[in-house]
């Protein structure tokens, strides 16, 4: 069957072929008519070098029975599969209606409506994979909608049973590059249903903005996008969901697809939460919003024991030593990594002493280093630490805060402190941040917080576990609602 061929008012063993309906990269449907059943229906012809493919033809009709049992109301019914003349092929339910790209390419969807079709999809895949089978082609094209927004899903013949290879014989990927989670493109990494759900999650951004995440006509940086980069924003309420459906990590993704789905509906429940602009007084604050769930009345203290956990910033330490006949006093001063000033000028003087006693005479020579320090710029709201006060762009990334101060008066000593407790922690202002930060505490004093820089929304959940206790995980951006946990 050549590419171009079409196939309409031919016959096909027991089906006449109407018209044609579709033509993709997994071969062709057609509008037919079963003559031994008198019935119409969408026929699926597979391309010819499949069937000579023995271990895709072999999975091919395994894995269609396994459709064919599935009992979902979401998973387009099959009623015949086989081959016929050297062609595999599919006889399913013909769906009036249209596909998701036609939808999509029309104007993007609602968020109410994306959601409800993407959930009706998440119910097959989870029959699916409770069956032992994958999609792993989970995309617009394969999910049809009718006139009463009942959404299908398509194209099982060429899902893959958990563990399989991921390729034909002939080396050609199977699926479409702009769905495919990243760990679709290494050998490595076992596949599970938490591909399935990345692709559903991807499938819910480009329904919801009518781009898929990584638009390009370059494989490359399709790929590199899946791999390297986060999910962009859509600008909706969806984001917290997207992303966590989105983790590069498969282990760190939501479980399944319906809880996916699920945390997409919770998320359009609660998106009327009002967003808080500091200074607001006396504020009644959202649940979702657990700022001040995590103060602490005092200050973490620093462990005593562990220098490591602990900034020393420009600490003198003296050593007096006498030795018969000679000794040396030393000063000498550390400057913590996070001092900006640790590699400026120094200055050093030396003098010496003589002291006498009636059995020896000690010299000791005191060392001192003065260090020419510049004025730092400091931001708005600035504590005066040796840790500047940051102000990060409103760019999408994620954030792990892990200590949050509100008492007017001990800003200083309490961020001191909890930066002194966490290496490599920054500090901002909640008022003085992006849309998605801004909230005042109950009285209406600013918040200031303590935070780490996660390189991407897996690296930022996977060190909340690690923390635990009553830290949480923020996007930085002027879109999320104030209060959004991502993780």
């Amino acid at each position: 069957m050549s590419s171009s061929a079409d196939r309409s008012g031919t016959e096909l063993g027991p089906y006449r072929l109407v018209r044609l309906i579709g033509r993709g990269g997994m071969g062709e449907v057609y509008e037919a008519v079963d003559s031994v059943k008198d019935r119409t229906v969408a026929l699926k012809l597979l391309p010819p070098h499949l069937a000579d493919d023995d271990q895709f033809r072999a999975r091919f009709l395994r894995e269609s029975q396994t459709v064919a049992r599935l009992n979902d109301p979401h998973v387009i019914p099959i009623h015949d599969f086989g081959e016929i003349d050297g062609l595999l092929y599919l006889d399913m339910r013909i769906v009036h209606g249209r596909d998701l790209r036609s939808l999509i390419k029309d104007t993007p969807l609602p968020a109410e409506r994306a959601v409800a079709l993407i959930a009706q999809i998440a119910g097959a895949l989870d029959a699916a994979h409770a069956s032992g089978l994958l999609h792993r082609d989970v995309k617009p094209e394969n999910i049809l909608v009718d006139s009463n927004d009942f959404a299908y899903l398509v194209d099982f013949g060429i899902a893959q049973s958990a563990g399989a290879t991921r390729f034909t014989a002939t080396g050609s990927a199977i699926g479409s590059f702009a769905y495919m989670a990243p760990e679709r493109f290494s050998d490595d990494i076992a596949l599970t249903p938490a591909s399935d759900v990345y692709s559903l999650a991807c499938v819910l951004f480009e329904a919801v903005t009518g781009a898929p995440p990584y638009p390009s006509t370059s494989y490359e940086k399709i790929i590199t996008g899946h791999l390297t980069r986060p999910i962009p924003p859509t600008g909706t309420v969806l984001d917290p969901v997207i992303a966590a459906g989105t983790a590069k990590d498969p282990t760190q993704r939501i479980a399944s697809c319906g809880e996916f789905a699920a945390a997409a509906k919770a998320a359009l429940d609660g998106r009327h939460t009002p967003t808080l602009v500091a200074p607001v007084h006396a504020p009644q604050p959202s649940p979702a919003m657990p700022y001040h769930q995590v103060m602490h009345p005092t200050p973490p203290p620093a462990p005593a024991s562990n220098g490591a956990r602990v900034a020393l910033i420009a600490t003198a330490v003296a050593v007096v030593a006498l030795i018969a006949g000679a000794g040396a006093v030393w000063m000498a001063m550390k400057t913590s990594d996070t001092d900006p000033v640790a590699a400026s000028p120094t200055s050093v003087t030396v003098s010496t002493t003589t002291i006498s006693a009636s059995t020896a005479t000690a010299t000791a020579t005191t060392v001192t280093e003065t260090t020419t320090r510049p004025a730092p710029t400091r931001g708005s709201g600035d504590l005066g630490l040796s840790t500047p006060i940051t102000v990060p762009a409103c760019d999408g990334q994620s954030i792990l805060i892990v200590y949050n101060a509100t008492t007017p008066g001990q800003y200083e000593q309490e961020i001191g402190a909890a930066l002194a407790a966490n290496p490599g922690a920054k500090y901002l202002r909640t008022d003085n941040s992006c849309s998605s930060m801004r909230q005042a505490y109950d009285d209406g004093s600013p918040i200031y917080a303590v935070y780490f820089e996660g390189s991407s929304v897996a690296a930022t959940c996977a060190k909340k576990a690690s923390f635990g206790g009553a830290s949480y995980a923020r996007f930085l951006d002027d879109t999320t609602p104030v209060g959004t946990e991502i993780c």
